[in-house]
């Protein structure tokens, strides 16, 4: 995982959830706190790249100043955030990308997209799937960065773009979905 970046959409306000996600507790830390925790262990910390509101960058830094923040527009689309950090990112480069309130904390399934994308040439994708469900995190494929920085973020959404794409199914033992049971697919 050291060779891939981790992108961590985390800069939305939360107002259906009463508040910002990044910030909520989890078991006396913060979801920021705790999604560092898993990710730090995969990846280097300059290889995670959060996106997080221009106001919380002094706190974050706080959180860990090796890590990549990146301000966005909090009421920017989800695909106009990861498009923005995707910018951050050197050039060929794959990622693995998810939602701050989607945590995935099983090194296995990071493991096995990469190594699905890898197996198959064709492929510019992996992502997990459960009860014929997919979710999250998904990986692409360095050679994919370029078509995804072309999309328009005021139409286009990355679960459409990515049944345009090859992309590897994983079989997955959970649903990496959001809390309200709802599609994690970004859009």
């Amino acid at each position: 995982m050291r060779n891939f970046h981790s992108l961590l959409l985390a800069a939305g306000k939360g107002t259906r959830a009463g508040g910002p996600k990044i910030w909520r507790d989890q078991g006396g830390r913060t979801m920021i706190e705790r999604q560092l925790d898993f990710l730090l262990h995969l990846f280097v910390p300059e290889n995670v790249v959060v996106s997080v509101q221009q106001d919380w960058l002094t706190r974050c830094r706080q959180v860990n100043p090796h890590v990549r923040w990146t301000a966005v527009d909090p009421s920017a689309s989800p695909l106009a955030s990861l498009q923005e950090l995707l910018k951050a990112l050197p050039p060929g480069q794959g990622f693995f990308l998810h939602h701050i309130d989607m945590p995935v904390f099983d090194r296995e399934v990071f493991a096995a997209l990469a190594r699905a994308a890898s197996q198959d040439a064709a492929a510019g994708a992996a992502v997990p799937v459960h009860g014929g469900r997919r979710g999250h995190p998904v990986f692409i494929k360095a050679a994919e960065v370029s078509s995804v920085l072309r999309l328009d973020p005021a139409r286009d959404r990355l679960d459409h773009w990515l049944r345009t794409r090859k992309a590897v199914e994983v079989e997955v033992a959970f649903a990496g979905r959001s809390n309200a049971g709802k599609s994690s697919a970004l859009n």
